[in-house]
């Protein structure tokens, strides 16, 4: 049995190399880490759909998924553990404020594992890559005359993409302006240029499954590990006994005394697992 019970890993920049592939190496550690008992937690700001294709690669169906930054908790199966929404009145309030700071609000509806994609007929508002983000999941989109009125039950977060150089100031400003009755969850892209700020419900984030599935399996904190790389880790890096970051994270969580592994095109999880699982 390895000392860590719980093993919580980020998907993209951590999991995933930059081909979008676990790589054989990391396949292998993880299922020996499942083999000898960890419980094996993804934790991701995807939605359910998309972090289960990706995660079909891993062949682990006993695996836990928590998607949108920990406000959804499944089984691989889709079978939901627990949820925190927005309300409805408050994502309102969250598009109206949006909208004000001049972007385009998109909101994320539903516990299925096909959430509803709702947006407006802001299209020509959009750069290439913010509808090149929308194409990829159209089938799921749903367009709505004015999502300021149009909700029709609370939602899981209202998604904005931003400029990454105006990431953290317009996240302070989200919080500010609406008495800090919402949570901003910050990502940055690989392309640097583009970010996300995901509001949610105050009580989200990654830090939760852990703390749930902990609690539910008498694990203590100390028996957990967790691997990230980027701003949406930290709560989750932080709970874990042991928080690990990408050699590729964002520079910030490299400065934060989180040992540091090698990177996503390096086996970095592999290594790292191998590190404090494995070597005695």
């Amino acid at each position: 049995m390895t000392r860590y019970k719980i093993i919580a890993l980020d998907i993209d920049g951590t999991l995933l190399n930059s081909c979008g592939r676990v790589s054989d190496r990391t396949y292998k550690t993880i299922h020996r880490a499942a083999e000898e008992g960890a419980i094996i937690l993804v934790v991701t700001g995807r939605r359910f759909f998309t972090a289960k294709q990706r995660m079909l690669q891993l062949d682990l169906p006993d695996m836990f998924l928590a998607v949108h930054n920990g406000a959804i908790l499944k089984q691989f199966s889709g079978e939901v553990l627990y949820h925190r929404l927005l309300s409805r009145d408050m994502a309102q309030q969250v598009v109206e404020v949006a909208k004000e700071m001049g972007l385009s609000p998109v909101v994320f509806a539903g516990t299925d594992d096909e959430a509803t994609v709702l947006v407006e007929d802001y299209w020509d508002k959009l750069d290439s890559w913010e509808r090149g983000y929308l194409q990829e999941n159209r089938r799921f989109l749903r367009e709505v005359d004015n999502l300021s009125t149009d909700l029709p039950d609370d939602v899981i977060e209202v998604i904005c993409v931003v400029p990454t150089t105006d990431l953290h100031k317009l996240a302070a400003n989200f919080e500010e302006r609406l008495n800090r009755q919402v949570k901003p969850i910050v990502v940055t892209t690989t392309d640097w240029q583009h970010a996300f700020i995901g509001l949610t419900s105050p009580d989200v984030s990654k830090r939760e499954p852990l703390r749930f599935l902990a609690a539910k399996e008498k694990i203590d904190r100390g028996e957990i590990i967790a691997i990230g790389d980027n701003y949406n880790d930290l709560e989750m890096l932080q709970f874990a006994g042991v928080g690990v970051v990408m050699e590729n994270a964002v520079p910030a969580l490299k400065q934060m005394g989180f040992h540091v592994t090698a990177s996503n095109n390096e086996d970095g999880v592999a290594q790292a697992l191998q590190k404090f699982l494995f070597e005695r």
